[in-house]
């Protein structure tokens, strides 16, 4: 195996325990709309950009742009003010990570569904002060995951080929855009466990981020 020279991390779910909170926050937005959501519906949105959110509920739910744009806010917005009052919790292993990838002069980046401002922030409430690299939110990519492009464009903007890369994600969009992009994958379970074929597109499984670690050591 080639040497790693950069760590590429998913933010919701990967870096950040938020999941849940975005599950609550999307759910009472769909409530607060009237809306009658199938129990999936959110493990169906993670790893999606808010183009392609849009485009979801607008072929399942026949959503129109303004309905979608009210709905997103409202969650969005519960959201924000959770991370504003309470923080945001880091995933276990996170900081002995970063530490580690400092110590040993290893590139990092964030591939993110969420806009780039919102995840900045995102970072400043979880008190996460290890200056990434590069950040590429889903506001920076014409096609989101589980296009490649996302982890690609990460890659470019770190001056790597993607073969000196390795993703970590804990989604189906999200493996499947780096499998997409060529870029080995590390796959870290969240909320929800994954279908077991979109899971062999990962080359390796941790429970913890720490764990990554013994990876980049081999």
């Amino acid at each position: 195996m080639r040497k790693i020279k950069a760590v590429l991390f998913d933010m919701d779910g990967t870096i950040l325990d938020t999941e849940r909170i975005h599950k609550e926050c999307w759910e009472q937005a769909m409530r607060n709309m009237g809306i009658s959501f199938a129990p999936d519906t959110f493990y169906d949105l993670i790893g999606l950009n808010d183009k392609s959110t849009f485009e979801y509920f607008m072929r399942n739910y026949g959503f129109t742009e303004t309905q979608y744009t009210e709905m997103s806010a409202s969650a969005y917005g519960l959201s924000r003010e959770y991370g504003i009052t309470k923080g945001l919790p880091v995933k276990k292993g996170f900081f002995e990570l970063s530490d580690y990838l400092v110590k040993n002069d290893i590139k990092t980046a964030v591939v993110t569904s969420s806009f780039r401002s919102e995840a900045i922030h995102n970072f400043q409430r979880a008190k996460i002060d290890t200056p990434f690299d590069i950040i590429i939110g889903g506001d920076c990519v014409n096609s989101g995951k589980p296009s490649g492009e996302p982890y690609l464009r990460a890659a470019e903007g770190l001056g790597l080929d993607p073969a000196d890369c390795i993703a970590v994600e804990d989604s189906s969009n999200g493996i499947r855009s780096a499998h997409n992009a060529g870029i080995k994958c590390v796959y870290i379970k969240d909320i929800a466990d994954i279908p077991m074929e979109i899971k062999a597109l990962a080359e390796y499984e941790v429970e913890s981020l720490d764990k990554v670690i013994k990876i980049i050591e081999k």
